[in-house]
């Protein structure tokens, strides 16, 4: 949980300073394998990630972001056991 959050807050942090696709791609790389480890590779907000990635632009880190955020959030609601379910929201 603490990686995610340090995700969401580095995000934030690009927005606010300046774009950098090196940081992005980076920051990229990081947050996804915070949500695979977390979520596993087939839950919608991993996947939904790595789509909206595919934009290396305050766009995409933006929208990525708020996939962190809400994966973040449904952690929290199930206690941590993500990945036993993480076919829920894939679709």
């Amino acid at each position: 949980m603490e990686s995610l959050n340090e995700l969401i807050s580095a995000a934030q942090r690009m927005l606010n300073t300046g774009f950098d696709v090196n940081t992005f791609m980076v920051w990229e790389t990081m947050a996804f394998v915070a949500l695979l480890s977390a979520l596993g590779p087939s839950h919608y907000y991993t996947q939904t990630f790595k789509q909206l990635t595919v934009e290396k632009s305050p766009k995409g880190l933006l929208a990525a972001g708020g996939i962190l955020v809400a994966a973040k959030e449904e952690i929290l609601k199930t206690g941590g056991q993500m990945q036993a379910d993480e076919t829920r929201h894939a679709g």
